[in-house]
């Protein structure tokens, strides 16, 4: 389990998960969890599926310069699990740059 302590928070991420996202998106976990330091970030309920947690996303620009989403589970007050993370699609686009 790779782990990276940010601002108070622990952030998790599966090894395996890690591995698979690298591997096809060439993203860093400390690209990943500097979306959450994006000013503008946009963070909502992923509620496309039933999961058997409340599972987030969070639209952010991460410290290369690119617009990430990420899937994440807050697991306690200053513990944070991410899932996964993708490229947004053109609605996630629009909501963000419309928040500026």
């Amino acid at each position: 389990m790779l782990v990276l302590f940010k601002h108070g928070i622990y952030f998790y991420w599966n090894d395996n998960k890690f591995k698979l996202v690298y591997d096809n998106r060439e993203v860093s976990f400390d690209e990943v969890v500097s979306v959450f330091d994006d000013p503008y970030q946009l963070t909502n309920i992923d509620s496309r599926f039933d999961y058997d947690e409340l599972r987030m996303r969070t639209v952010g620009m991460s410290n290369q310069g690119r617009l990430l989403v990420v899937a994440w589970v807050q697991t306690s007050d200053d513990e944070i699990t991410i899932i996964t993370v993708f490229k947004p699609v053109n609605t996630q686009l629009r909501e963000y740059q419309n928040a500026r």
